[in-house]
């Protein structure tokens, strides 16, 4: 077996949808006309959406092919088709033909996806919305929490509120013991042991003691705090699917699609990890970097790479965005001068994330 096809045979689609909140990635980058953006590829929602700022360039990488696969495939297939049969190929409205839709991307995607993409039946009967791995254990959740709060409780946080309203229903109706206890049956830490999180990841910057208490701090904030209205994160979350046409990601509105669709050549994929692709970049030659949480994976040694290798490749006054889940994981002390954080933007943006998995949401700028 070459190289290319026995990545395609170890490597599993984790996530078929974005969960970094656009709006953060937005608040932190500052995208402007003829930016050249740095971004991981994950779900590829949210590198789509950055077309709608006009940058010059959005280098896309991820270190498994999958992820890129799967960004070539919605590229296909906003290339190929009108607004309404790309959401029918999504899988956001019913279809017995989409096996026949993907037979007329074929022509544009590398033989690579193709590969991938032939073994891969079911997801493309399906459509691709919410068919990736973490997306089949939000699905194993959402009904977990339908199953203990009721479906009468669940579709109740989405009807209308006010804000104060919305603060009551979490307080007096949503924040149940049964609540509570979804977060140590499925955040607990030796479940997440069992899945092979080894001890380092059991430390948190919000002075949690455990996930399943950080977890459930952010969760109380999003359902509390955070408008339900326009999140629809929770609606994957809780319901397995978006609300509406409106309350979707910015490539699923059809407002955006022409406009987006006119760019998607200015998006180049790349199957490589991070550090080493920065390093062949020239120097001064990005203006944003969407890192998501990529140095959970890394050691602080690589972690050091990655930041340095950002400086190098960093235009002056660029904007860098980025995440932790459960490692905490920070801009080592040596760079701390060249690359700082804006404390109060990262406060803000962290509060008001919508999708509220991570642990950290920061922004920083480059000063050179």
């Amino acid at each position: 077996m070459d190289k290319k096809k026995e990545q395609v045979s170890i490597f599993k689609l984790v996530f078929t949808h974005n969960w970094e909140d656009p709006v953060s990635d937005h608040a932190a980058l500052k995208i402007k006309p003829n930016d050249a953006i740095m971004a991981i590829t994950s779900g590829g929602c949210n590198v789509l959406g950055f077309l709608m700022f006009d940058p010059k360039v959005i280098y896309s990488l991820d270190i498994n092919p999958t992820q890129s696969y799967l960004l070539e495939l919605k590229i296909a297939a906003m290339k190929t088709f009108d607004f309404n049969d790309f959401k029918t190929f999504a899988g956001l409205t019913p279809s017995t033909g989409r096996a026949e839709m993907y037979e007329k991307l074929l022509p544009l995607l590398s033989q690579e996806a193709i590969d991938y993409f032939n073994n891969q039946s079911k997801l493309i009967k399906e459509g691709f919305i919410m068919n990736g791995q973490y997306e089949g254990f939000i699905k194993i959740a959402g009904k977990l929490i339908m199953l203990l709060q009721g479906r009468k409780r669940v579709l109740g946080l989405f009807e209308d509120k006010s804000q104060k309203d919305q603060e009551a229903y979490f307080d007096k109706i949503w924040d149940t013991r049964r609540f509570h206890s979804i977060f140590k049956i499925l955040f607990n830490k030796h479940i997440l042991a069992r899945r092979g999180l080894v001890a380092d990841y059991f430390h948190f910057d919000d002075g949690s003691t455990s996930f399943s208490e950080s977890f459930y701090k952010r969760a109380k904030n999003a359902f509390r705090n955070i408008p339900i209205k326009g999140n629809y994160f929770l609606s994957l979350y809780l319901l397995g699917k978006f609300q509406n046409d409106e309350e979707v990601p910015a490539y699923l509105k059809e407002e955006n699609y022409q406009l987006i669709k006119s760019r998607l050549n200015r998006i180049k994929i790349y199957n490589q990890d991070a550090q080493g692709w920065i390093d062949s970049m020239p120097d001064e030659s990005i203006d944003c970097f969407a890192l998501s949480n990529i140095c959970e994976l890394m050691s602080e040694k690589e972690t050091a790479w990655l930041f340095s290798g950002v400086l190098k490749t960093a235009r002056k006054n660029a904007r860098v965005i980025f995440r932790n889940l459960m490692i905490p994981r920070e801009v080592p002390d040596e760079l701390k001068n060249d690359i700082v954080k804006d404390t109060l933007l990262s406060k803000q943006i962290y509060a008001s994330d919508r999708s509220f998995v991570y642990g950290k949401v920061a922004a920083y700028s480059i000063r050179k």
